[in-house]
């Protein structure tokens, strides 16, 4: 059946569903929802959708990156492990979900932003408590014949300003159309925090992550709030809660895992950077890539000096080429820089009628990167400023 038609489908026998506890017990390892009840309803639609979900573009299937945050999540899960079935969607938005049926979406965004193993146990530590709780189907059996889940139903498959397509969109409709009330959300935090710390994990790593995540929210002013967490309590509200609740371990307690992490995500990172800027949302990228910039181990100093400086350069505000170009200069002073670095600082220098340091700065770039596909552009522009001198 066409996912589409599946969907709607789905909706329907919702809207006719009987009703079902406010409150539910937690879901026990292995179980399944009785037949003809509205969990079996919503367990069947999540179903139907991940038949095409496995076979999206989006799904990244590398073995190594795949195996690592499955391990995270086992951890996390312990004995509801075997129950949970994990894909890494390629989209550059903070977002990660459990859905009922034991569906894990992890999007590359937040393992972006994401700095350490700790920090990605806490986010997959809260999910989880969604999951165990059974916080969708009440979510779920709290929205039934509501008008504003309909309409919110068209805004929720649209993340957070990146458009997604098909199945995808569906689904992760589907997986957030849940409106967790506040109460589930300070659960979810409170027991997940919980599980993260008695696995050994960094106490302060969720208070760490959602002050950067605070930051980004106020660098954005091309919207006023994420509509995929539209339901969840404000950034600044967890930040707190999740701070206060570090405060009760001393200093040094829990691990960060930090090199697991880097080891992890490092063959990534260009991607995923590419991926950021591909946004256009350049004030929040910004200070993103500065958070990465500002915690970075020595060889990716170049890395993310050269994608701050394109986030500059592309915004193009009053200072911004000025700031890009330094940047740059710095970037190329360290290793493991992408070779484009040495091309936008050339046409920096033209810009600013440094001829020769251009042109050196363009041929690196050309000996860096000899099957360029800009090749015969870049010999143009250095012609040209060889002609001027």
């Amino acid at each position: 059946m066409n996912t589409r038609l599946t969907v709607f489908a789905f909706i329907s026998l919702w809207l006719a569903g009987t009703a079902y506890p406010a409150e539910v017990p937690p879901i026990r390892a292995g179980e399944k929802p009785t037949q003809d009840s509205t969990e079996a309803e919503l367990w069947y639609g999540m179903d139907q959708a991940e038949k095409n979900i496995r076979l999206s573009p989006y799904i990244v299937h590398d073995k190594a990156l795949n195996a690592y945050v499955k391990d995270i999540t086992c951890r996390v899960a312990g004995e509801y492990c075997p129950d949970l079935r994990l894909y890494i969607v390629d989209i550059p938005v903070f977002n990660a979900s459990m859905a009922p049926n034991g569906v894990v979406l992890v999007f590359t965004g937040a393992l972006l932003r994401m700095q350490d193993e700790a920090e990605l146990a806490l986010v997959l530590s809260h999910e989880f408590t969604h999951y165990r709780q059974r916080h969708s189907l009440q979510g779920w059996q709290k929205q039934k014949r509501s008008a504003a889940f309909l309409a919110g139903f068209s805004v929720l498959t649209w993340a957070g300003g990146i458009g997604l397509a098909g199945d995808l969109a569906q689904f992760a409709g589907l997986a957030n159309m849940m409106q967790f009330s506040r109460g589930m959300e300070r659960e979810a935090d409170e027991q997940g925090f919980a599980i993260a710390v008695a696995l050994g994990y960094d106490p302060q790593a969720g208070s760490r992550l959602w002050q950067r995540m605070q930051r980004e929210e106020s660098a954005n002013l091309r919207a006023k709030y994420n509509p995929v967490f539209a339901s969840h309590p404000k950034t600044v509200e967890r930040m707190e809660d999740l701070a206060a609740a570090a405060a009760a371990y001393p200093p040094g307690t829990g691990q960060t895992f930090q090199m697991r992490y880097d080891q992890a995500t490092a063959p990534f990172l260009t991607h995923w950077l590419d991926q950021e800027l591909s946004r256009r949302m350049y004030d929040s990228s910004i200070v993103v890539i500065a958070d990465l910039l500002d915690s970075a181990r020595p060889d990716l100093l170049g890395l993310y000096e050269f994608y701050l400086g394109e986030a500059y350069r592309r915004r193009g505000q009053s200072g911004d080429n000025s700031r890009s170009a330094q940047l740059y200069a710095k970037a190329i002073t360290r290793g493991q820089t992408p070779a484009a670095a040495w091309r936008e600082l050339g046409m920096a220098e033209a810009a600013e009628g440094k001829k020769s340091e251009a042109i050196d700065n363009l041929r690196i770039y050309l000996n860096k990167n000899p099957d360029a596909e800009d090749r015969q552009f870049v010999l143009a522009d250095i012609k040209n400023l060889e002609k001027s001198l």
